[in-house]
């Protein structure tokens, strides 16, 4: 009966998150029939073919599909190839090793690759809050969660990644030392992750919508919610040599970010059909509590603040990382050009 259960638990893992994979695309789409306006920004003067990695295929990055889907990304001359890779310090090391030209992952990887003597620039932020909550298995008595969690082990995604930062600075709230008092189990793929909690590895998880809805429906317990945390999610990040190199390049991919974003908040049912394709969801209810909930994280301008950037840096593992300051990782001059020239006010009325 045990071994029944957990086919099902799984099977049920495999209906709503997508297994890890290095593919550009699903396979199912909708058509690329975008209506785009022209806007005062110039397309770049030769079409560029770029690779870009992202971390999840979580629904933070549905700018990312957006700009694919609706060819916001052709219509500035940059024919983008969007490459899963399970985790942002593992995109970080793609970049790093010069498999993709750029790549959305946080500030923690991006410290470690400058302190190991590789220089990177994160030019545009995806959001600045995040939705992400922490779920107990239902033996934990959650009255106690301090008492609780020590000794227990902890699945936050891949070592060093958003998740596990979160989690370790959630242990110190708890007034707890994360490197004594739990266990960390680090998985790149939710849908690995998601079975492992399902099956009782682990006894408490980390995750983001749609995934946390299931775990509600499921009835597991959520004990904290990052929501209001100030927080940046992984950024657009180039090597700082071809990041100089290609001003242009970077203007357009940031403005193509930006002029997404605006799609998303005016076309609801476009942009559902596009998290349907890339997350694999078909159930309408939690495609709308999912897209809903996206809406909270969408910035108005993707300034980096060095406020979010601290925060990556404070709760880093290296001394080497928590002796940088924001400006050795972050540019805004991407996004203060696109500021002041109007664009970002000229998409945001579309």
């Amino acid at each position: 009966m045990k071994k029944f259960l957990l086919a099902v638990l799984v099977a049920m893992v495999g209906i709503f998150v997508l297994s890890a994979c290095n593919s550009e695309e699903p396979t199912k789409g909708v058509s690329a029939e975008s209506g785009l306006k022209k806007t005062s920004l110039e397309p770049l003067s030769s079409p560029v073919d770029i690779k870009i990695g992202y971390p999840t295929q979580g629904v933070s990055q549905l700018p990312l599909w957006v700009a694919k889907d609706t060819g916001i990304f052709e219509k500035y001359g940059v024919n983008a190839e969007l490459v899963y890779i399970a985790g942002s310090p593992k995109v970080q090391e793609t970049l790093n090793g010069g498999g993709i030209h750029a790549g959305f992952t946080g500030i923690e990887p991006a410290g470690n690759a400058k302190a190991a003597g590789i220089d990177t620039v994160t030019f545009s932020a995806t959001a600045h809050k995040i939705a992400v909550y922490i779920y107990a298995s239902k033996d934990i008595d959650t009255s106690n969660i301090k008492e609780e969690i020590q000794g227990k082990t902890i699945l936050a995604g891949a070592e060093g990644s958003l998740y596990d930062l979160l989690a370790h600075s959630y242990i110190r709230e708890l007034g707890l030392d994360p490197e004594k008092d739990v266990e960390f189990l680090y998985m790149g793929g939710e849908g690995d992750r998601t079975a492992a909690f399902l099956k009782g590895a682990v006894d408490f998880y980390l995750v983001a919508p749609p995934t946390s809805f299931k775990m509600d429906e499921m009835d597991y317990p959520r004990i904290y919610d990052f929501s209001d945390q100030e927080v940046l999610i992984p950024g657009l990040v180039m090597k700082t040599d071809y990041y100089n190199e290609n001003q242009e390049l970077a203007k357009v991919l940031a403005a193509s970010l930006i002029e997404a974003n605006n799609y998303i908040k005016a076309n609801k049912e476009e942009s559902l059909e596009i998290i349907s394709k890339w997350t694999g969801m078909d159930d309408p209810k939690l495609m709308d509590k999912t897209y809903e909930i996206n809406l909270m994280t969408i910035p108005e301008k993707p300034y980096i603040s060095d406020e979010t950037v601290q925060f990556y840096l404070e709760n880093s593992q290296f001394e080497e990382v928590r002796a940088l300051k924001p400006a050795d990782l972050v540019d805004n001059s991407i996004i203060q050009q696109l500021d002041d020239s109007g664009f970002i006010d000229e998409v945001s009325t579309q």
